[in-house]
């Protein structure tokens, strides 16, 4: 069964899914999705990147700080998308 994510990792996920634009085989950089977010979210920004990767949603590579989307995070990225996601409740 499926943790039920924050708004927070769903907008996460939604932050990958735009800059990574649908293909899961891309890696983007941490930082890159971290400095999208304010400055006090930041913390949080980096520790719902590390949760998304236990949940299995994200891997990261091994070399450096990135990140791709793995199918179940596309799959559950793209049906946050289409159900909408409370981005303004940040």
């Amino acid at each position: 069964m499926d943790r039920k994510l924050t708004e927070l990792e769903k907008s996460v996920l939604l932050a990958f899914l735009v800059l990574s634009k649908g293909q899961k085989e891309k890696y983007i950089k941490g930082d890159l999705v971290v400095f999208k977010f304010p400055r006090q979210q930041r913390k949080a920004v980096r520790k719902s990147l590390e949760n998304l990767v236990t949940d299995k949603l994200l891997t990261r590579n091994p070399r450096d700080q990135s990140y791709r989307l793995t199918e179940d995070g596309l799959k559950r990225s793209t049906r946050i998308l289409s159900e909408g996601a409370i981005l303004w409740k940040l």
